[in-house]
């Protein structure tokens, strides 16, 4: 163990070991292999005898720096130098199997521009994503998944082609008129997770790590979201924050997180307005 972990990994005269997790990563991604500290060669570390949150542990970058956490933990894949800003996702299907809308909960994190799915409070899924751009701010706040569609399209966004069928404009938005002599061409949205009754939520689209890319919805790589809509259930909480949430504690988020909304976004709307069939949810503080 190097001298940057020995002031934060508490002191416990033995470790709990961690179920084996199956981690999911896009090929050609980054993934480094496993350098075994002295203190973590035999035992692992579960996230409530942590003294720190590994979501945003620092020192990563340093030319020093060895992971500490054993190989195949989700501790272990957070960890590595190029998280958050990685291609590389994360997937426990054992445990996201067990997923309900009663013992489930998916964050948002628009800082790490990273999807977390939590299960009875630990990580099942972690892949990257690419929120909605200046202008097209993605909403923060509380929310369920209210819609599940698998081959879904835009109504608004998309491309207009001539009629001789040549792109015009290949980032049109129909809401603004369609030009005359053109024919609007939906963007398709497959592995549809809708959040809002105005548009927003999850599905196919391009990603570049730690980049906002999008109209307002969450952009997802194929693979993650089609292995999360495998699992997903209408009625699942949603949660949409700046900060990365307080991992040690199952996924907790701070009411003022989901509650800030920054100028110019369009959702605002009670969640008892959006889900008549659910009860309002209670954030896990």
């Amino acid at each position: 163990m190097t001298m940057k972990f020995r002031h934060i990994l508490p002191l416990a005269s033995a470790a709990l070991l961690l179920s084996a997790c199956h981690q999911v990563t896009t090929p050609g991604a980054n993934v480094h292999p496993m350098q075994q500290p002295t203190m973590l060669q035999t035992t692992a570390t579960v996230p409530g005898q942590l003294g720190f949150n590994p979501l945003t542990m620092e020192g990563k970058k340093l030319p020093t720096y060895v992971n500490p956490f054993p190989a195949g933990t989700y501790e272990h894949f957070v960890a590595q130098p190029d998280y958050p800003t990685t291609m590389a996702d994360y997937c426990d299907e054992k445990l996201l199997s067990m997923l309900n809308a009663n013992n489930s909960k998916i964050i948002i994190c628009l800082s790490q521009q990273r999807a977390r799915v939590y299960v009875n409070g630990k990580v099942a899924m972690d892949w990257p994503v690419s929120t909605g751009t200046d202008g097209h701010k993605t909403p923060t706040g509380t929310f369920r998944i209210i819609e599940k569609k698998e081959d879904h399209k835009s109504n608004r966004y998309g491309r207009f082609v001539s009629n001789a069928g040549k792109t015009t404009n290949s980032n049109a938005d129909a809401s603004k008129g369609v030009p005359e002599g053109t024919t609007f061409i939906a963007s398709p949205m497959p592995f549809w997770h809708r959040l809002t009754l105005d548009g927003v939520g999850l599905h196919v689209g391009k990603v570049v790590p730690g980049k906002r890319l999008s109209h307002g919805c969450i952009r997802s790589p194929r693979k993650a979201i089609k292995k999360f809509y495998e699992y997903s259930v209408v009625g699942m909480p949603a949660y949409i924050l700046y900060p990365a949430e307080d991992y040690t504690r199952g996924g907790a988020v701070r009411s003022i997180d989901v509650r800030y909304r920054p100028s110019g976004d369009h959702t605002d709307m009670p969640l008892q307005q959006q889900t008549p069939t659910f009860p309002q949810m209670t954030l896990t503080l």
